[in-house]
């Protein structure tokens, strides 16, 4: 599990607010731990949160089941899809309405970076299945990606002017991003979305991923985990429109080569990433 030191965690805390967990999550995340656990018991707290509701049976009801029959129940919704995916859906869910409305700085899009964030999403379920050794699942992967720039959209929203003056630096010296946050403020987005998955008791893989997708983690399975979204987020870079406001810290082709995926599949990879939007 990830863990930031107390002299870091004290430095993010003197520049951002990291918001509390939102009590869906939080309820979902108490069901999900526990051994008695059920899908019913996720239900009872999903139908009282309308927009989550909403997503769920939009899913349960998309092409991916192929259901003969739509369903309109939340109950019977959860016992289709099951509480791995549920647990999923609720944090990508909250993550997206949390953070959707921004302040804005000069020479930033956040609408850009949740396309990237999608894109990102797509990359790294694809990698995780073509790159089993990462240890992460195509689900798993799917919301590491979708949720590793949350650091953003937080220091956004919590440190606009320093943040902007990072986004000044990286173009004026052509750094990434995550480089010229380090230097302005100490900590990158990266070490942001590690502690908020920290407090939010996320998984543990999950918050290994996010934290170290700029940095080497401090073991080979912490390395692979952070590699597989780090080599996902340079994959959806290099095939997005534009740069959305900010230089990406990009895996060199030797790099990417550590994981001995054939040329075809990534290809295919590639292509299905640069068709991929959020509006898709």
């Amino acid at each position: 599990m990830f863990t930031v030191t107390a002299e870091l965690e004290e430095l993010i805390d003197t520049t951002v607010s990291i918001p509390t967990i939102p009590t869906t999550l939080m309820q979902i995340n108490k069901i999900v731990a526990s051994e008695d656990g059920s899908t019913r018991a996720c239900g009872d707290v999903i139908i009282r949160d309308p927009a989550i509701a909403t997503k769920l049976l939009r899913l349960v009801n998309s092409s991916f089941y192929s259901l003969k029959n739509p369903v309109s129940a939340v109950p019977l919704a959860c016992s289709i899809v099951g509480m791995r995916v549920i647990k999923n859906l609720v944090l990508q869910a909250t993550v997206l309405e949390s953070f959707a409305v921004s302040k804005s700085v000069q020479g930033f899009d956040p609408n850009w970076l949740w396309d990237h964030s999608f894109k990102t999403a797509i990359a790294a379920r694809m990698l995780a299945q073509a790159w089993p050794e990462s240890g992460l699942d195509k689900d798993e992967a799917y919301t590491c990606g979708l949720i590793h720039d949350v650091g953003k959209m937080i220091l956004l929203q919590s440190a606009p002017k320093r943040f902007e003056e990072a986004l000044q630096l990286s173009h004026k010296n052509k750094i990434p991003l995550a480089k010229a946050e380090g230097e302005v403020m100490g900590f990158s987005h990266a070490h942001v979305a590690g502690l908020l998955a920290e407090r939010w008791k996320l998984a543990p893989d999950l918050q290994i991923a996010v934290s170290y997708h700029h940095s080497a983690g401090t073991d080979a399975e912490e390395w692979a985990k952070g590699f597989l979204i780090n080599a996902a987020n340079s994959i959806a870079h290099q095939e997005a429109t534009g740069n959305g406001g900010w230089i990406g810290d990009v895996c060199t082709p030797e790099a990417l080569a550590a994981m001995s995926i054939p040329d075809e599949t990534m290809t295919t990879i590639r292509e299905q990433v640069r068709s991929t939007s959020m509006a898709s």
